[in-house]
């Protein structure tokens, strides 16, 4: 009997996904013409392929456009976009932004954001933009990005830090630069020297923060916000793919809807999926990861968590959970890929050799469960707030430190700049007022915000 429940759940989860191919195929059937041969929709509007009409209006008036007909468009955009990227002010050398920012530009092209828009501010979408083919562009103009070598060079600044962190495991202090320079290149880091538990106790929480399964757990631990009111926490998980068996599946984007825990196992029967205890180096192109949504809805908010890991642990496990960070970012396009993540993969590394050395875990269960719950953004009060990896690293308009550094001015109690924060622009008086309200609810003694008069200086970090 219940070999025969498990078929049925098994059939109807390959149901669902064929369901999904089958959607899939028929949104890329070819469209109707018309007398004159033109294509239309089901409503009857003009779909001719005819370069920059190539488009579908979505909310806000924003365009989606192919890149097929508007290579010339696409180009110009992403050359001024990484041209605008790369003259900003970043805590990290040209070398290291070149091989950082081309990141930021995929999600940008896919979402209409900075340099893509029309001459009228209409946000110009491109969803198919990817990775490479922004590098393909790119190299172009700078011959450094060709493709390979931008992955082997990100895959080389994991690579380092794992090896520094691994190989300083027994010392109390850790320099967080080795003989060719600061880890992951960031200059504020340049010259430091850590007290080894608490930097690894903050690289553990943050390897462990955007894990699934740590997730699931914290939502049923803490089922409720600060405040006692219902609250959801999103999220998904990093698998690597078959590209040969991937790609015919037309599914384009995994984060778009949820994935249950039966289609993930009909995908990894398929051969499309990795499996996550496959411990295994997957060389790319012929691998690649994916994002997979387990749960729509909002997930956590790195900002609250940097905060809250140094209200927590201190300066030196602020410094880890942002090394950490960073090795999340590169991670995503890397020489080669792991199920998993390589941030998990190293979190777990860590707490097994602690607990072999010292009898104990570095970080207990309840602490990643706690952190994630603290920092969930619809926690209260509610922040859309996250910065990026490379958002840490900038130093924002107004602002005389890197973003990293600025949260840690607010942990100390120390004037704050009037700034905006993030892709969102939040203001910093927002941020920090709803950032003190949860400290505040988890009685972590932090002191109110308090901001240097505009025009005004306050020193540097």
């Amino acid at each position: 009997m219940v070999r025969r429940r498990r078929f049925r759940r098994s059939r109807a989860a390959a149901e669902r996904v064929l369901d999904i191919l089958d959607r899939l195929s028929r949104s890329r059937r070819k469209p109707r013409r018309d007398r004159r041969g033109r294509a239309r929709d089901r409503d009857g509007r003009d779909r001719s392929d005819r370069g920059r009409d190539r488009v579908r209006r979505g909310p806000r008036g924003m365009l989606y456009l192919t890149i097929r007909g508007n290579e010339e468009l696409f180009a110009r955009l992403v050359h001024d976009d990484f041209a605008y990227l790369m003259s900003q002010r970043f805590a990290a050398p040209q070398a290291v932004l070149q091989d950082l920012l081309p990141q930021s530009v995929v999600g940008r092209a896919q979402n209409g954001h900075g340099w893509f828009v029309d001459e009228y501010g209409t946000p110009l979408a491109f969803r198919e933009a990817t990775f490479d083919r922004v590098l393909t562009v790119l190299e172009r103009h700078w011959p450094d990005l060709r493709g390979d070598a931008v992955r082997r060079r990100r895959e080389t600044l994991v690579e380092r830090v794992a090896a520094h962190v691994l190989g300083h495991l027994e010392s109390e202090r850790m320099p967080l630069e080795d003989d060719q320079g600061p880890l992951l290149g960031a200059e504020l880091l340049r010259g430091v020297e850590v007290a080894t538990e608490p930097f690894l106790r903050g690289m553990v929480l943050a390897g462990y923060m955007d894990d699934w399964s740590q997730r699931e757990m914290a939502h049923a631990w803490h089922r409720r916000a600060l405040d006692g009111s219902d609250y959801v926490l999103g999220g998904g998980e990093i698998r690597v793919v078959d590209r040969d068996r991937w790609v015919p599946l037309g599914i384009t984007d995994a984060g778009l809807r949820e994935f249950s825990d039966e289609e993930m196992a009909t995908l990894e029967q398929l051969g499309a999926v990795l499996p996550l205890d496959d411990d295994r180096i997957f060389p790319w192109p012929a691998y690649e990861q994916e994002y997979f949504r387990r749960r729509l809805g909002e997930g956590v908010s790195d900002d609250l968590a940097l905060i809250h890991i140094a209200a927590t642990n201190g300066y030196d496990a602020l410094l880890g959970a942002f090394v950490m960070d960073g090795i999340d970012t590169y991670d995503k396009f890397l020489a080669s890929c792991v199920s998993g993540g390589r941030d998990g993969r190293l979190a777990t590394a860590l707490q097994r050799h602690w607990e072999e050395r010292h009898g104990r875990p570095l970080v207990r269960g309840e602490e990643i469960l706690d952190l994630i719950w603290f920092a969930a953004k619809n926690n209260t009060p509610p922040t859309a707030l996250s910065s990026s990896h490379r958002r840490l690293l900038q130093y924002e308009p107004g602002s005389r430190v890197a973003t990293l550094h600025h949260h840690w001015r607010f942990v100390r109690g120390e004037p704050l700049f009037d700034i905006k924060l993030g892709f969102a622009r939040v203001p910093a008086r927002e941020f920090y007022t709803t950032a003190h309200a949860r400290l505040q609810g988890v009685a972590l003694p932090v002191p109110a915000p308090t901001f240097a008069p505009r025009g005004g200086k306050s020193e540097d970090a």
